[in-house]
């Protein structure tokens, strides 16, 4: 999961504190924590790099999951 504070550019209009932010995501498992803004091109390309990451880990869990194997396990190689 990832919290994301949004229009972080508009830094006198803030309603929640960066440091609330971190906070509520440490109480929420340690989730990921970023500030963005669109407006501003700030930690937009961050965000969906970590969206696109924990996607793939989630598919990788799952493949696991139907499959019954650990994943990035390497198997022994049997030598001759």
């Amino acid at each position: 999961m990832i919290l994301v504070g949004n229009k972080c550019d508009l830094e006198d209009e803030r309603v929640v504190g960066k440091e609330q932010g971190q906070n509520l995501a440490r109480q929420w498992n340690n989730c990921a924590f970023l500030e963005s803004s669109a407006k501003s091109k700030i930690n937009v390309n961050e965000v969906r790099h970590d969206i696109c990451v924990m996607e793939h880990w989630q598919i990788r869990m799952r493949q696991c999951l139907v499959n019954k194997t650990l994943p990035y396990v390497k198997k022994k190689s049997k030598t001759t």
